[in-house]
């Protein structure tokens, strides 16, 4: 079941709706959506509700006249130019939430070292599709920009004009993030939110807990195929093996009160295609007598061990996992 969710979370990296993801500028569905080609039949040709029964299919279950029929031009994508072919750019970033502040400026929402995955679609002034172009990505304040891949191909825009990352929160502040290619560019505000103006109680409130931003030193990459890789700086390195207090939030992957596999999350989870924190937020937990349910803040003490290849799309596991007995009142 983590698989499956992992896996969602990392295909939805703009959101946490499976079918849709809405642009920056709220004009409408995200480019990484296919849009939908509507056959048109030839003229002439016999329309479906008349074909005869025993008309041979293809494997993809359609008659010859339907794979002859072709899609309207309007349909069609223009194909895409290179940047030296292309005249004028234009710029947009896309994300699941974004919304126009009073002065019309996109922004969104943000909690600290929470991930937010975003996309730069970069097209000419006629709407084609701009591949290989690498932007410039610049963040004004204490958030972080990390890469989606490591690899040549990841660092450009690929065939739909379209360069995916993600943006990690710092500290609470009001952060800008700037893309540019060329002369154009476009500008994201980042309104990053504590959790204790959330409303929520902070982990790093915890005495003794190993703190998230410790976690989120771990660097991430990834493989073609998806597989993520960890490397994890010389303080991380040594605890692994050791026994550690973790606080955060429950994520239960299991449909029982009691859970003996779940996540624990550096911010509360909010949607199960998303996880909060991304690769580093997140920690696996096994717990062999099974912890119960609980959407309050949870302290946990086990074995830390480093993951560093992982295709679950986490890097921490805490083994043998039990509820702490901490100052804030939770016992075992």
């Amino acid at each position: 079941m983590l698989r499956s969710l992992v896996i969602l979370a990392s295909v939805l990296a703009l959101g946490c709706s499976p079918d849709k993801a809405t642009e920056a500028t709220g004009s409408g569905a995200s480019p990484h959506m296919p849009q939908s080609a509507v056959a048109a039949a030839k003229q002439g040709a016999t329309p479906a509700a008349v074909m005869p029964a025993t008309a041979a299919r293809s494997d993809a279950g359609l008659t010859p006249q339907e794979l002859a029929a072709e899609a309207p031009a309007e349909a069609m994508q223009p194909p895409p130019v290179t940047p030296d072919e292309a005249d004028r750019l234009k710029i947009e970033i896309l994300t699941e939430a974004g919304y126009p502040n009073q002065d019309g400026q996109l922004m969104i929402d943000l909690l600290e070292q929470d991930y937010a995955y975003l996309a730069v679609q970069l097209t000419t002034a006629d709407g084609r599709p701009v591949a290989g172009a690498a932007p410039e990505l610049n963040i004004e304040g204490g958030s972080r920009i990390m890469p989606m891949t490591e690899s040549e191909a990841g660092r450009l825009t690929n065939a739909d004009g379209i360069y995916d990352f993600a943006v990690i929160g710092g500290q609470m502040n009001l952060d800008r993030l700037t893309v540019t290619v060329r002369d154009a560019r476009a500008v994201l505000l980042i309104n990053v939110i504590s959790l204790q103006a959330s409303g929520f109680p902070s982990p790093d409130d915890v005495d003794g807990a190993l703190p998230w931003a410790t976690l989120a030193q771990a660097r991430i990459s990834y493989e073609e195929d998806g597989t993520l890789l960890a490397q994890f700086p010389s303080e991380l390195a040594k605890r692994d093996g050791q026994t550690v207090k973790l606080a955060g939030f429950m994520m239960p992957l299991e449909p029982e009160h009691k859970q003996k596999h779940f996540l624990l999350t550096s911010n509360p989870p909010s949607c199960f295609f998303h996880i909060p924190g991304g690769p580093t937020g997140a920690v696996e937990i096994k717990a062999d007598q099974g912890i119960a349910v609980d959407w309050d803040l949870l302290v946990l003490q086990g074995r830390l061990q480093t993951v560093k290849r992982s295709d679950l799309g986490v890097v921490y596991r805490l083994l043998e996992a039990e509820v702490a007995a901490t100052e804030i009142g939770r016992e075992p």
